[in-house]
């Protein structure tokens, strides 16, 4: 009986491990669209209109279109890029997010 309690525990430890490890907000509720991008240097940024009308579109959960939402900032994505879109209350405290800076502008297009 005493093995099944300890099981029972170890279980219940991890869980709730996994479950604030994932789901607890990192940052309090902030002005803005709900999601962010994390860019290829690791820096945060806010998103384009562009990218919120995408994030907010209906895909099927089968649909190879849907964007990518990680769970984590050092989550890395299928191709092994730490950029993607995140929840703004998944980022950091630390990491200041940006405004949006159009990569065009930078290079003088």
């Amino acid at each position: 009986m005493t093995l099944l309690y300890i099981t029972i525990g170890v279980i219940i430890t991890l869980g709730l491990f996994f479950y604030l490890r994932d789901f607890v907000p990192l940052r309090p509720k902030e002005p803005g669209f709900e999601y962010v991008y994390v860019n290829e240097d690791g820096t945060v940024s806010e998103l384009n209109d562009e990218d919120i009308e995408y994030l907010k579109t209906e895909y099927s959960p089968t649909d190879g279109a849907r964007p990518y939402i990680k769970s984590r900032y050092q989550e890395l994505t299928p191709d092994k890029k730490i950029s993607g879109f995140i929840l703004r209350n998944r980022v950091p405290k630390r990491m200041k997010i940006q405004p949006y800076k159009d990569p065009n502008e930078a290079n003088g297009a």
